[in-house]
């Protein structure tokens, strides 16, 4: 635009349309016909084929739908649940609808108040697609087309029914499952979107001198369209046991589970960054960056311990309240700092000292280089859990296949930190429970209804990143040289070591509330992120 400032925008176009199968070994599920779904397979003769009985049977597939034995006795009230080709259901044969209007636009600048390359100020705004691959899409294999076929072997006397060189006793091998047991892993949401995020940053950039200069940056993101994976099938929360449940109360009565993977989580991160970064001058050439940063998003499932990939991170654990996963991102650590530096010690030939110095010399004192990372870094966010199967106490389900979380009495934080006590035991207990009795750690309430306590009807009120893991503290370094020995052989010496300190970089505590080791570390961080000192050292001959 002018000597001081440059624009530069533009506007990408993506299509990414969704992954179809050649053997069409592929089936989905339609939420949006009430009460009993529909199953969706891609329309070719092939695909039809491969429809399993068994599965059809069992959620009383209608009349007409491929490989059906016969139609099934049904539920009161009930439709049959519908089996439609792709093409019926007007999608695409990735089995879910094709987004092609997908336009990004990009847009930055960069200003020199002053008209001179010591200041820079630098800002831009982007919209960015990430396109969902292999995980979701496998998703969609082995469910419509598959089931267990069943052949006994053993008659009324006791005896096989069946010898060498026949194979099964005959019949189909199906078998008829019982309404509301019916499994779909993994759907894909039929308007599933890819995600999108809008970045935007601003920053300015300041040369100091000495071949040093300084960024100071704001760096903002808001991200929608997020995968997460709720159970479709989800009941609504109950003092009732849910095996006592009568099947209607579901949303869609002949299914169990209907695990999906959904789009529309979202994500917000904000960091401030400071850059200090040195060009190679007399030896020395160094970069330090440190970050504040805060990254809240909605999914990242019921105890998180990782960065959320396009699976959702784990499946939610109350599917009817997605917002109530809505906390700080267990990877992003909210203050973190990292250096580089490379000094090459001024001894020896060609250097300030000792330039003149006779080989032998040169050799053992000259040419010697100096490297090192730092890293320093607060803990992650943490997520106090007990185990699925452990407890139900919202008597929707959920509590059968996912973690869930306990109640939260105190804050959880201890003054004087420890390996044997980082988190306060007695600031949790099972939902249900009354803390400080004998079964606060027992969370077995809505399981089994001839044992167990009812469900109370809600989830455990503890949250999600709650607490903060240990920090980080890493030093590793390295040192060596290179010398020539003769004209044509080059000799080069170095050793390396990762947490020269041998710091010790502290693991999450156990974060199970039911665990005897629970509250406690028991062991270090991996060595990539500072575990104990590990050192080589190597001599390498070149000619």
């Amino acid at each position: 635009m002018s000597p001081q400032l440059t624009v530069e925008y533009g506007l990408r176009w993506d299509w990414q349309p969704p992954f179809e199968d050649k053997a069409g070994n592929i089936g989905n599920f339609d939420r949006t016909i009430p009460r009993t779904g529909a199953v969706v397979y891609p329309s070719s003769s092939e695909a039809a084929t491969l429809l399993a009985p068994e599965f059809e049977i069992a959620v009383n597939a209608c009349p007409g739908t491929p490989n059906l034995p016969g139609p099934g006795p049904g539920l009161p009230g009930v439709p049959c649940t519908p089996f439609l080709t792709a093409k019926q259901a007007h999608l695409s044969e990735g089995l879910r609808k094709d987004y092609r209007y997908n336009f990004v636009p990009r847009v930055g600048f960069a200003y020199r108040p002053f008209g001179n390359g010591d200041t820079v100020i630098r800002a831009g705004f982007g919209m960015f697609t990430a396109p969902v691959l292999g995980a979701v899409f496998y998703s969609l294999t082995g469910t419509s087309g598959t089931d267990v076929r069943q052949f006994n072997n053993i008659g009324a006397d006791g005896q096989p029914i069946f010898a060498w060189p026949n194979t099964h006793t005959g019949g189909s091998g199906v078998s008829i499952d019982n309404y509301g047991t019916a499994y779909f892993g993994t759907a894909n949401a039929i308007d599933f979107k890819n995600p999108k995020m809008y970045q935007w940053n601003v920053s300015v950039d300041r040369n100091i001198g000495l071949n040093t200069g300084l960024r100071v940056s704001y760096i903002g993101e808001h991200s929608i369209q997020l995968p997460f994976a709720p159970n479709l099938n989800q009941s609504y929360y109950s003092t009732t046991f849910f095996a006592l449940q009568p099947l209607a109360q579901r949303p869609f009565p002949y299914w169990g589970r209907i695990e999906s993977r959904d789009s529309g989580g979202t994500g917000f991160y904000d960091a401030l960054q400071v850059e200090l970064n040195r060009r190679y001058r007399n030896g020395l050439t160094f970069t330090g960056a440190y970050t504040w940063a805060k990254n809240i998003n909605d999914i990242g499932g019921p105890n998180p311990n990782s960065f959320a990939g396009e699976t959702g991170n784990g499946r939610i654990m109350d599917s009817l309240n997605r917002s109530e996963n809505r906390a700080n991102d267990y990877a992003t650590r909210r203050h973190r700092f990292i250096s580089t530096a490379v000094y090459e010690l001024p001894f020896g030939k060609g250097r300030k000292y000792m330039n003149h110095a006779n080989p032998f010399v040169n050799a053992t004192f000259g040419g010697w280089r100096i490297s090192s990372i730092l890293l320093l870094q607060t803990g992650p966010y943490m997520t106090p859990y007990f185990s699925n199967g452990a407890g139900d106490p919202s008597g929707t389900g959920s509590g059968f296949y996912r973690a869930q979380r306990p109640d939260r009495i105190a804050s959880g934080n201890v003054s004087n930190q420890s390996v044997t006590q980082w988190i306060d035991r007695n600031a949790f207990v099972c939902p249900g429970r009354i803390a400080g009795s004998a079964d606060q750690f027992n969370c077995s309430v809505g399981i089994n209804p001839a044992s167990d306590p009812a469900p109370i009807g809600r989830f455990g009120n503890s949250g999600i990143g709650i607490l903060t893991g240990p920090g980080t503290v890493n030093l590793s370094m390295s040192f060596g040289k290179a010398f020539h020995i003769t004209e044509r052989f080059l000799a080069k010496i170095e050793g390396s070591y990762t947490n020269l300190p041998n710091h010790i970089n502290y693991a999450d505590p156990g974060l199970k509330i039911t665990s005897s080791s629970f509250g406690k570390i028991t062991s270090e961080r991996s060595s990539e992120f500072g575990g104990h000192r590990i050192g080589q050292v190597g001599v390498r001959l070149e000619f």
